[in-house]
């Protein structure tokens, strides 16, 4: 194993949805290695950048060359064109390499076509600071020359019919002629999403009011919900506007191309394939860890920070095999009609300590007190969270820790293991104490052999694909 000390993760954006930046982990304990992914999985190719900014310069040559290939036939000198960009982007790597592709985009299609009115926007979630904060942290209003506005889903909207009925799309996305899908293709919520048709995502959870997105992520189960997305996609109204797609493609290790054509179908099969490759190698490692203490260190929500490439919201459910589609029902809420809602979380889970990380603004975490107990590292922390009305009764139940150490000690001893790992948006390596690092080398090799020989070729004869 060639673990060294801990490797710092990429810069976070300074946001109101979290606390000021504090030292990482991997700063303040000695014990906290870094052990590279290709030392668990030697067939992993290299990535052109983990989030290091010395490596912008390789996404914007891979953007435009790319984008050379691209059909902008559509696009005219007096058309007005939105590049729509999604608010998670912005957590892979620091956002640079997604904010870097973006900026790109518009430099190439000005160059191309001659149109000068090209417009970023900015679809978030329910952060209603946050769209300010990436155009300002990012350099967008700089890069746009002013023509930055954020999207969210209580926005004005406009009906869309469809072929499964009429649906609502925010107004202020398409209030252009034409629109760019600038997209990154991380699995995130693979327990959710399943690699069925993630590519289309954003267009109901981005793109779409909040009346068709909870369509989307509430009523229909976590299979047929991507039939929401893929309806508006090949609406008449999506499809008169639609100009080009362009992904960041990822896999663990990082950055490794941009995908750009006018066809998102061909796209997602290309991503699949390539998720099902990498992603379900590591989502199955995260299954054989029995028992830990995982840490947030990052500035974004702590679903959704990245460890490895992977999310922590991977680790809460990769006792099931979220890419098995002969399972119905994986994680969650999302499940069977009529059967009792399940909260259970994986139990090698013990504990999980809050170094850092948004709190709700919107994303519910009030049930994870109860399954895995929760320790927050000091008093700035506990105050957005006591003030966070999206979790009321989180703080009953987390308890409050004036250090890292301390936090790290009681999650311990109460979930009897020693092995902790860190969510610290992480690609290419996992930062992780020395008894997890054996435990994850120990694992791998079987781990390569399940899915090389078993897995990969049922996931990918589920998903029509060769």
């Amino acid at each position: 194993m060639t673990a060294s000390a801990a490797l710092l993760p990429p810069a976070f954006m300074p946001s109101d949805y979290g606390p000021g930046l504090r030292p990482h982990v991997g700063e303040q304990l000695s014990s906290m290695i870094s052990v590279p992914l290709t030392d668990l999985f030697p067939r992993f190719e290299p990535a052109i950048t983990a989030g290091d900014p010395a490596d912008l310069d390789r996404v914007r040559a891979e953007t435009r060359k790319s984008l050379a290939n691209v059909d902008m036939s559509k696009i005219g000198p007096g058309d007005s064109v939105n590049i729509l960009a999604s608010e998670h982007g912005f957590g892979l790597m620091g956002g640079w390499p997604y904010a870097e592709m973006v900026k790109t985009i518009r430099e190439v299609v000005i160059e191309r076509t001659g149109c000068r009115k090209v417009s970023l926007r900015l679809a978030i979630y329910r952060g209603f600071r946050e769209a300010d904060e990436v155009a300002e942290h990012f350099g967008f209003e700089e890069a746009f020359e002013g023509s930055v506005h954020g999207l969210g889903p209580f926005d004005p909207g406009v009906e869309v019919d469809t072929a499964i009925g009429p649906m609502y799309l925010i107004k202020r996305a398409f209030d252009g002629s034409k629109f760019i899908h600038a997209y990154y293709d991380d699995p995130r919520e693979m327990y959710f999403n399943r690699l069925l048709y993630k590519s289309f995502k954003s267009f109901c959870m981005s793109y779409a009011r909040y009346e068709t997105r909870s369509v989307y992520h509430s009523l229909f189960g976590n299979r047929s919900g991507s039939i929401i997305p893929r309806a508006l996609f090949d609406s008449d109204f999506i499809q008169q506007r639609y100009a080009f797609s362009s992904v960041l493609r990822t896999t663990p290790m990082g950055v490794i191309g941009i995908d750009a054509t006018t066809d998102l179908y061909a796209i997602d099969r290309r991503i699949t394939k390539g998720h099902l490759e990498t992603y379900g190698r590591m989502q199955r490692l995260f299954a054989k860890i029995e028992d830990c203490v995982a840490i947030w260190d990052g500035g974004r929500w702590g679903y959704y920070l990245h460890g490895g490439g992977l999310i922590f919201g991977t680790l809460l459910t990769s006792h099931s095999d979220a890419f098995d589609l002969d399972k119905p029902v994986v994680a969650g809420f999302m499940q069977v009609p009529g059967a009792p809602i399940n909260f259970s979380r994986h139990k090698a889970l013990r504990g999980i300590v809050v170094n850092q990380a948004w709190v709700g603004a919107g994303i519910p975490y009030v049930t994870m007190p109860f399954t895995s107990p929760m320790y927050i590292v000091g008093e700035e922390q506990a105050k957005l969270w006591r003030e966070d009305p999206t979790n009321p009764l989180l703080m009953d139940r987390a308890t409050v820790v004036d250090s890292l150490e301390q936090g790290i000690a009681m999650a311990c001893e109460k979930g009897k293991t020693d092995k902790l790992i860190v969510f610290d948006g992480s690609y290419g390596h996992i930062t992780c104490n020395r008894s997890m690092a054996d435990l994850l080398m120990a694992r791998a090799p079987e781990v390569e052999r399940e899915v090389a020989d078993t897995l990969l070729p049922k996931w990918m004869a589920q998903r029509g694909l060769a």
